[in-house]
């Protein structure tokens, strides 16, 4: 049976080629059922950064002119209550796509609506955990003005002053961190004397804190503990010979299991290139569609009460969608970025459990929606 499926995408600076590479990403999976009456009919929309109501008026629109089956879009966290009402209301199912910079809230909750996310949130959580049990319980933290709002310093330093941490130093950066030379952030942290770095950059901002930490006489000697995207391999291109450089994620490319290695290994067949996290965001989203549909070959309304108690095999491992419709994952991966001769990769060097802890949602529930209007981090 043939179904058709609304594509919502922004743009980004960071993942010039987001929607190209989502894309890839979903087709890889759908392609690879070889049944034609599954591969449904993909009206792709531009969303700019997903940010106004130009977007809520674009999924009205493929509900009501275009009658989709279900739609799949990034959204700014201040329209996801509203765009979570509007397919609520017309009951219809949707799979809202975020990097996961904020921890969701009750208002985000429908039986209709799926968060499919990286779960930085909670990877900064389990941060904040494994940083004061292992690195020591004094902690420096350096943060970007962009990428320091939404949840993700909040959730770091609630994992590490809950395990007896102390933050012993704050630096963040200003807006025009062209020409911000960090010496400030050097300096504060060589005062302060921490066990540990929590780093919170991305892009070309974590670029030049990583160059200016390698050359500082910090490297090496203080562990940088840093949020997944500014270790990401695709931003991080040349040496830096940066030394102990340390992040807490879902995922790992380089990881043994056998299902990252097919994902990648076919991926390049298909595209001639790697994959990147936007790739494999689409690709388990590919996974959940499959694994969504009925035995009647359709999408079922209720997508998030249909899938509450399935299981689903990723490159991440495995995927379930909690009691607030999120995906998430049983384990997160410790990676150390390393150069290998030509290029950086995040080896994984230990694995830990994380099971599902509701009580984290329930106590950021009166936090406020901090940050920039974008979905993290497309901008």
């Amino acid at each position: 049976m043939s179904y058709k499926i609304a594509l919502l995408l922004p743009r980004s600076d960071m993942f010039p080629s987001l929607a190209l590479d989502f894309l890839n990403g979903l087709k890889q999976v759908l392609n690879s059922t070889n049944n034609n009456n599954i591969f449904p009919n993909l009206i792709i929309e531009g969303i700019g950064n997903a940010t106004n109501d130009s977007l809520l008026r674009i999924a009205e629109k493929m509900i009501l002119q275009e009658n989709v089956d279900l739609t799949i879009s990034f959204c700014g966290i201040n329209h996801l209550k509203e765009l979570t009402n509007i397919f609520n209301s017309y009951k219809k199912p949707l799979i809202h796509i975020d990097l996961g910079g904020h921890m969701l809230k009750k208002e985000h909750l429908s039986s209709y609506v799926l968060h499919h996310t990286l779960n930085l949130c909670q990877s900064s959580y389990q941060s904040g955990i494994y940083a004061a049990k292992k690195f020591g319980k004094n902690a420096a933290l350096a943060i970007s003005i962009y990428d320091g709002g939404y949840h993700l310093s909040q959730s770091f330093i609630k994992g590490f002053t809950e395990n007896g941490g102390n933050i012993v130093y704050t630096y963040v950066s200003p807006m025009d961190y062209k020409s911000e030379t960090f010496e400030t952030m050097i300096k504060g942290i060589e005062e302060s004397n921490p066990d540990v770095v929590f780093s919170l950059f991305s892009y070309k901002e974590g670029i030049k804190v990583f160059e200016a930490f390698a050359k500082s006489g910090l490297n090496g000697k203080i562990p940088l503990l840093t949020i997944p995207l500014m270790a990401d391999e695709t931003i991080n291109t040349k040496n830096y010979e940066i030394e102990d450089v340390y992040s807490l994620a879902s995922w790992a490319f380089d990881e043994e299991s056998l299902e990252m290695k097919n994902f990648i290994e076919n991926y390049k067949k298909l595209y001639q290139e790697k994959p990147n996290i936007i790739s494999l965001l689409g690709f388990e989203v590919g996974l959940t569609i499959i694994k969504s549909i009925n035995t009647d070959g359709r999408i079922p309304l209720k997508i998030a009460k249909h899938l509450k108690l399935k299981t689903i095999t990723t490159p991440r491992g495995k995927l379930t969608y909690n009691n607030f419709n999120e995906s998430q994952l049983t384990q997160f991966k410790l990676r150390k970025l390393e150069y290998h001769k030509t290029s950086y990769h995040n080896t994984v060097i230990e694995t830990l459990d994380s099971p599902y802890n509701e009580s984290l949602y329930q106590e950021f529930e009166e936090t406020p929606l901090t940050g920039w209007l974008n979905p993290y981090i497309c901008t």
